[in-house]
């Protein structure tokens, strides 16, 4: 009987933000944010192991304290799916065949999803990555260039990302939107195959490196929920964070 392949969740963490300073030790409720993300990746139940990835003692030390391993990585690594790779290569544990990376600024989405996106390619052998969305809730969403929306086809593999507000409504129809949340899953030997791939024209110009992997003519698949789900890219975002946490704490008691 064939073994099932082994996960490798990796949550790259590092600690310069430009425009939130140290955002990874930024207090949510009581918990930095980076607790907050480890404490939700551990409830998914199709990892095998979950490691964090940092060029940071200050993280490395409230990571150790919840019992996950961390790995340290240069801090001049360009963006988390390098520090994924980096992580990899020095992972000993046992050979991933699929990484999980998980951004570390997103504490709100359900573990789930992260089971649901690994999942995907558990199910095809075929496919080389995937990803998760979110429903888009309203406009000020869908045209706030720090949302990648995404666009796929009638399978859920997508056909592109952008930070403009698409698809344009030519028709005024009614359409979900979604955008990308914080999971890619790949497979081992093609997370290191896409960061050896030169930049693309479309991805330099969006600013979303997953561009690459479609520019190269790879797939990509998507599992899409509506999980009110929110990344802390701004300080405004930063605040919504919390008071969005603050209501869930509160509907729990």
């Amino acid at each position: 009987m064939a073994t099932r392949p082994k996960v490798l969740g990796i949550i790259p963490a590092r600690l310069g933000s430009t425009r939130i300073p140290e955002k990874m030790l930024a207090d949510i409720c009581g918990k930095p944010l980076i607790q907050r993300t480890v404490e939700r990746t551990l409830q998914a139940k199709k990892l095998d192991a979950v490691i964090v990835a940092t060029d940071s003692k200050r993280i490395a030390e409230v990571v150790k304290s919840l019992g996950v391993p961390v790995i340290m990585t240069p801090p001049e690594l360009p963006t988390g799916s390098d520090r994924a790779a980096a992580a990899t290569k020095l992972f000993t544990d046992f050979t991933p065949d699929i990484i999980a990376t998980i951004w570390g600024d997103e504490p709100l989405y359900p573990a789930h999803v992260i089971d649901e996106a690994v999942s995907l390619l558990l199910e095809d052998p075929n496919l080389h990555a995937s990803i998760a969305a979110d429903r888009i809730k309203n406009e000020v969403m869908w045209r706030e260039p720090s949302v990648v929306k995404v666009l796929t086809d009638l399978q859920n593999n997508v056909l592109s990302f952008s930070r403009a507000p698409v698809p344009y409504d030519y028709m005024n129809t009614r359409l979900d939107l979604y955008h990308v949340i914080g999971v890619m899953v790949t497979r081992r030997e093609f997370l290191f195959q896409f960061l050896n791939m030169a930049q693309t024209p479309l991805e330099k110009r969006e600013g979303v490196e997953q561009m690459r992997m479609l520019e190269n003519g790879f797939r990509m698949r998507v599992t899409k929920g509506n999980y009110g789900s929110l990344g802390v890219n701004t300080p405004a975002e930063l605040e919504q964070v919390r008071a969005m946490i603050a209501v869930r704490q509160k509907g729990d008691k």
